[in-house]
Parts: C-alpha cells; structure tokens; sequence
C-alpha cells in the first residue's frame, strides 16, 4: 500500500520509460466465484480490456432495459443525431448533442472507477471490470439549463433502451471531498469513444456506484419534486436506491474446483469498495486464522499500465488505493496435498468488512467467498 500522494513527476521518474512485463499483475479470470474467463497462458492488465468479448476477459455487458421490456433489442444511437434532453423543474429546458459536450473538452475528466453490477455474485460469473472513464460534469449542464435546486428532489434519468433510474438532489449538488468525484456524461472508455454495447455514445458515470446508476444510452433528465424512488430496477426487482458499492472481495487464482500441484503457489485477487479505499485483505485456509495478503502497490501498477497517469486520481496526488477502484492482492501459499478451502475477506478504510452470509441481496451481493481446490 503507497500511503504517500502520486503526481504526474513522480509516475514519469519511477516508470523511466520502461516497460515491464504484466507478470506484475495477478490474473484477472473466473469461474463460478471469479471476475471474467481466465485464459490459460494470458495475464489480464489492470485496466480491463475493451476491445475482448467477455468471454474472453473483456470488459462485462449488462443491460438494465431487458428487464421487463419485451421484445428488448439494444439501442444502436448515432453520435451525429443523438440528443440529451433536460427538461422539469428547470428555467430553460435544455437540448444537448454531442457537439455540446466536445465543446466541454476543457473541462473533460479522466476518472478511474470500478464497474460492478448489482447482480454480480459469487454464484455466477463476474459483473466487474475496471476502466478509465472520460467525461463532462453533469452539474455543468444542469445549471446552465436553470435547475431549480430549491424544488428539485430527484433528476429522473430516462434511457433509450427503456431503462430508467434516478439521482437524489444531493447526489449532484453535495461537497464532494477529496477524491470523490461528481457525476459526469462519459463518452469515453479507456482512451475510447464507447461502443454501442457500453451506451453509444454517451452514458451517465456515478463513480462510487453499482452499474445500474449508470445509466446507458441516456435520453433524458427529468428534475421533480417528488422525493419518491424511480427506477427500472427497483420497482421491478427491488434493489436499493443507494447504490453505493459495498465492500467485495474475488478470488481469480487458482479458480473454483481447480486441482493444483502441491507446492508453494501464488493466490491472488481483488477487492474494491464504493465507501471508501480497501485497507486490508486476509485470508483464511480450511477454516484456520485469516492472514494479511500483500496489496499490489501502483509503483507496480504503473509499469505495466502507462496508461494510469491519464487518471484524475493521480493528477489530484490522492494516495493509493483509491476509493471505487479494485486493489489487487496476492499471497503466497505452501499448497498441501487435499482438498482445501480458501476463503477472502476484505475491509474498507471505513470499517466495512465482508460477512461470512450475505441475507440482504437487495443492496448487492458480497458474503466471504469460498474457493475449494484440490491438490496433488
């Protein structure tokens, strides 16, 4: 763990310019407690690949609309006629194109965050993925269109797809601290314009959120007065409204059910939370004492990812790790032979920890995982 701030001189006299070979990072694979697909003889950097399907380790699709919608098909916008309107409460209702938010470039951000879906679980395949998210800030066209602040309540967030969602007021409006970021209109990932499956060509980014904040393929802002939850997935399925990400931990090798040979192996992972940095992850063998393992520190990261130094994060000399963005670990075990469990629990710098059950889905899954392998 850095516990010194990073800037951009630091990163430049560190890297040096040399390239260093990806072995630094832990694979990022999965199976039935696991990210993405891990590809034998194929390490996955930091920052998860865009141009992969998922079953490759590519970065996860989800789409919110399908639930609910039949005959669901997925938007397939056009940058040159597409249109944001802003509209409710507010003194002149607003239309946006894309050439409105180019000429934002000046205040454009490039803001490291950790996409999960709500519906990510141990159980089923990984929902996750890490990326560099370029956007405006969503205050900036809110106020020019005249938001009343003093009747608003909620901005009603309406998607191509059907899918729709909402922000409270104070999601938009409060003091954001050091290292929190507002919500932004992203129309780039990792460097590029998004692809239709990501919300072509412009979503909506709340960076310490589950992906159904997130809303893609947006369409429309409606400010009201009514202080009442709004929303596809909650008044359908009955997930929360504060989609803060809760602290969660997976385990990418060795994968589920995995038979290894006996002998020293590396374990490793990741873990992130939307309430704060992760502070410390354990694990536990075969019901035994939990064990600190090793936080992959960014001087690491750095090397094999240059492409880090574009983060606001970094610009902003906050030290690592960094609230909403997954921390890799790993620790080294003397693998025996048997059948053995491995469990990982992780804890935020606010205190939250992962419980061994996880009874209330409805805020997001993230009991304890379990991992049984074999070894010979």
């Amino acid at each position: 763990m850095n516990d010194h701030p990073i800037n951009r001189r630091t990163f430049l006299r560190r890297a040096g310019g040399v390239a260093i070979g990806l072995s630094l990072v832990p694979l990022v694979g999965c199976d039935e407690n696991m990210v993405t697909p891990r590809i034998a003889g194929r390490q996955v950097a930091f920052l998860t690949p865009t141009d992969l399907e998922p079953a490759q380790g590519g970065f996860y699709v989800k789409n919110g609309g399908e639930a609910g919608t039949p005959g669901w098909t997925m938007p397939d916008l056009d940058p040159a006629t597409w249109s944001l309107r802003i509209d409710g409460l507010v003194e002149t209702p607003l239309t946006l194109t894309m050439a409105d938010l180019d000429a934002e470039a000046a205040n454009a951000l490039n803001v490291l965050k950790t996409m999960r879906c709500i519906a990510d679980a141990n159980t089923v395949p990984g929902l996750i993925g890490t990326a560099l998210w370029r956007g405006i800030p969503l205050r900036l066209f809110l106020d020019r269109a005249g938001l009343d602040r003093d009747r608003t309540r909620r901005l009603r967030l309406y998607a191509a797809d059907g899918f729709t969602n909402n922000l409270t007021l104070d999601d938009v409006y409060r003091d954001f601290g050091r290292g929190e970021y507002e919500p932004m209109l992203v129309t780039h990932l990792n460097g590029q314009p998004l692809t239709r499956e990501h919300g072509r060509p412009a979503r909506l980014f709340v960076y310490d959120a589950y992906g159904y904040k997130n809303v893609k393929w947006i369409e429309r802002i409606e400010a009201t007065d009514a202080d009442t939850v709004f929303g596809t997935y909650q008044q359908i399925i009955g997930y929360v409204d504060d989609a803060t990400i809760r602290v969660v931990s997976k385990m990418t090798n060795p994968l589920f059910n995995e038979t290894l040979p006996a002998g020293t192996m590396l374990v490793s992972g990741f873990a992130v939370s939307g309430y704060g940095p992760i502070r410390s992850v354990a694990l536990s063998f075969d019901d035994g004492p939990f064990q600190e393992a090793r936080l992959i520190p960014f001087d690491e990261l750095w090397e094999q990812e240059p492409r880090l130094i574009e983060a606001q994060q970094v610009l902003d000399g906050l030290p690592f790790p960094f609230n909403a963005v997954w921390i890799v670990w790993e620790f080294r075990w003397d693998a025996t032979p048997g059948t053995h469990q491995i469990r990982v629990r992780a804890t935020d710098a606010a205190g939250n920890t992962q419980e061994d059950t996880d009874f209330e889905w409805q805020d997001g899954s993230n009991p304890i995982p379990a991992v049984t392998v074999v070894v010979t």
